[in-house]
């Protein structure tokens, strides 16, 4: 196509007002791209992964899955590796069977056409952010490209692990490019307006953020996140998890710096501590290192300010007896928070108390905590919020791609977990989920369903040459 440029001056001044652009039909000539269509290498070793990407990514979707990192398309900013084959081909079945065979059930073909990513790079080590303390799980960008990093820790046998590193993260981006589609609503931003924190949100705990509305610190960011994580939470948890973070939210939490909390250690408690390498300070802040005092401590426990005592445990959770204004040991439930800065704050239910500030208990002696029915302390109702959240997802994903996220869910579920021939979710003796990927497979019961799935890619190194 050849265009004849036209400007138009005018006024005395000469002042140049536009530029017209008149076109013919003829056609462009010849592209100077390549767009032959290479057949694969056969005789590669990658050949296997290579054929099913094509075959179930490429020519489907026009999405070309890499795992052979490239460092244009990489954080040039972040010291990364690549991903092992072997995990990449485990990933790359496990991104069509989790991921994009459910959206095409639920969505359909076109829709996927239409919406998915064009490009998925995985990578195979984290993705560590030095100035804030965070870890960047995955991106997507302007709604073509989404970015996974730790490949190289993918293990089957974890089904929470995996979903923390990669289902959720893929919801959440793919969910970026939704919202990039079609504008969620408008008012959603408002329902948690003046509560986002972009600046300090990675140093909130999750049953903190839980009380405020947000079903993981990530949502109090910002509400584009927050949007998207009630989307990636909810089609990931399962329903024990799910039923734990509504029953977490449901109450007011608070958040404390160590010096301000007392604890309660009976003898008992005191040598737990010691033992795994906690520490008691004197009122100089000097770690008390003489047998006759420690001795005494361990004899007598009692209530310590948490300016008194620290530990060497890393990101370990705590379950502590606290203190109440009275020094009587109640229960009450707590966690040790990690600050970026290297302090650590202390996470606990809120104690409802007397006028003299003493903790209210009910008939059976136990710790009534301030609850959301009233909204609590903070009029913020963390569990209805975040129902209310859900619902606003669940209607947009309808009216906008005639999806329903409930019967989506529920299928990823059952792929994630075991069940039993009556289709309850089978449990091992310790209450937990069954793992459905490592369970007999059905169509070949001497095999797991993930053996099965590897077939998908297995079945092209008959097509190798030598």
């Amino acid at each position: 196509m050849k265009c004849k440029l036209n400007n138009w001056l005018l006024g005395a001044a000469i002042a140049l007002t536009g530029t017209f652009a008149a076109c013919s039909d003829d056609d462009f000539g010849p592209t100077i791209f390549d767009t032959n269509n290479y057949p694969l290498d056969r005789s590669a070793y990658t050949f296997p992964l290579d054929t099913f990407i094509k075959k179930n990514f490429l020519e489907p979707y026009n999405l070309k899955f890499i795992y052979k990192m490239e460092d244009i398309g990489s954080d040039k900013q972040k010291n990364l590796i690549p991903a092992s084959y072997e995990n990449s081909v485990k990933l790359a079945v496990l991104s069509k069977y989790l991921w994009y065979d459910v959206y095409k059930q639920f969505g359909g073909e076109e829709f996927l056409k239409q919406n998915s990513p064009r490009i998925i790079h995985v990578i195979g080590s984290a993705s560590y952010n030095p100035t804030s303390g965070t870890e960047t799980l995955g991106t997507a960008e302007g709604g073509l490209k989404i970015t996974l990093y730790k490949v190289n820790n993918l293990d089957e046998n974890n089904i929470d692990l995996m979903n923390e590193y990669f289902f959720h993260v893929m919801h959440h981006e793919f969910g970026h490019i939704l919202d990039q589609t079609s504008q969620r609503p408008l008012s959603f931003d408002l329902l948690s307006n003046g509560h986002y924190d972009p600046l300090d949100w990675s140093n909130k705990h999750d049953s903190l953020t839980a009380s405020w509305g947000f079903v993981t610190p990530y949502a109090s960011e910002q509400a584009r996140e927050d949007w998207v994580e009630i989307l990636s939470t909810y089609l990931t948890a399962n329903q024990k998890s799910w039923d734990n973070l509504l029953a977490t939210a449901y109450y007011d939490w608070e958040d404390l710096e160590m010096k301000d909390v007392a604890f309660y250690f009976t003898p008992a408690d005191v040598t737990w501590f010691l033992g795994r390498q906690g520490k008691f300070l004197d009122n100089d802040g000097k770690v008390i290192s003489d047998n006759e005092t420690l001795n005494n401590i361990k004899k007598n426990g009692g209530s310590f300010f948490g300016s008194q005592l620290y530990h060497e445990m890393g990101d370990n959770v705590f379950y502590y007896h606290f203190a109440n204004k009275s020094g009587v040991n109640l229960d009450s439930i707590g966690y040790l928070n990690p600050q970026r800065n290297g302090d650590y704050h202390i996470v606990r239910k809120v104690i409802s108390r007397n006028g003299d500030g003493s903790a209210m208990t009910d008939s059976d002696g136990k710790v009534v905590y301030e609850n959301l029915s009233d909204g609590g302390i903070d009029k913020i109702n963390g569990r209805q919020l975040i129902l209310d959240k859900l619902q606003m997802v669940r209607d947009w994903m309808m009216s906008a791609f005639n999806i329903n996220i409930d019967a989506m869910r529920e299928e990823i579920q059952r792929r994630q977990y075991a069940t039993n021939e009556d289709g309850s979710f089978k449990f091992d003796e310790w209450g937990r989920y069954v793992n459905a990927l490592t369970s007999p497979s059905a169509s070949d019961p001497s095999r797991s369903v993930m053996e099965v799935l590897l077939d998908e890619v297995n079945q092209y190194k008959a097509l190798q040459t030598k």
